[in-house]
């Protein structure tokens, strides 16, 4: 009922764009400047845990020859510091909604629906032949996970993934984004993107924080 929904509003946008690809793009950047404050929220949380796991490294190598009273300290931090939801929230509430907008375009009825977003694509229920926005997806949202590697950034101290873990981020993405519709992909390569650039003004933002502060 709620893809029926979504349907009807990336047709509702075609009406007067005259374009499917243009209208996935704007139902896609709508709902992700919606989820904008929930997104805040868990960087803040993410951040927050961080924190509390660098404290809980540091009693552990204090009381390394204690166990008993590193077991009390831990207890305390966890008491005392405690942990949020809204990580767990953000991933409760996204995940619905981007299923919802996921079905809505496999939804879309019309068989010949193209975009000049994609000239090479003869239909935005076909998957990319060239494979180009497959490729294209996968770049996106591999960037978020080089932001720490960027010296630039170095201040920051943004966690690190590793190399084997990119790769299996990677491989995962690619049996998925390789095989579904364009207009899907165009979806997650525009998803990708906003996730990237929002990443990157946080991370300008809090350098430019923190040499204020500095």
């Amino acid at each position: 009922m709620v893809a029926q929904a979504v349907r009807q509003v990336i047709e509702w946008i075609y009406s007067f764009s005259g374009d499917y690809g243009v209208a996935i793009v704007l139902v896609t950047v709508c709902i992700r400047t919606l989820l904008i404050p929930l997104n805040i929220q868990q960087r803040k949380q993410m951040k927050r845990q961080q924190e509390i796991s660098g404290e809980a490294e540091r009693l552990k190598e204090k009381y390394k020859k204690n166990p008993q009273k590193m077991e009390e300290e831990l207890q305390k931090l966890y008491q005392e510091k405690g942990f949020g939801t809204a990580g767990c929230l953000m991933s409760f509430v996204q995940a619905p909604i981007m299923l919802c907008l996921y079905n809505g375009i496999r939804l879309i009825s019309a068989a010949g629906a193209t975009t000049v977003l994609l000239p090479w694509v003869s239909s935005l229920l076909l998957r990319d032949q060239k494979m180009i926005l497959p490729a294209a997806t996968l770049i996106v949202q591999l960037l978020p996970q080089l932001y720490p590697y960027i010296r630039y950034f170095k201040e920051l101290e943004l966690q690190k993934m590793s190399v084997p873990m990119m790769l299996a981020m990677l491989a995962v993405n690619s049996t998925f984004v390789f095989v579904i519709p364009s207009g899907v992909g165009l979806y997650y390569f525009v998803s990708g993107l906003f996730h990237a650039a929002e990443q990157l003004a946080v991370n300008l933002w809090d350098v430019r924080r923190l040499a204020e502060e500095g």
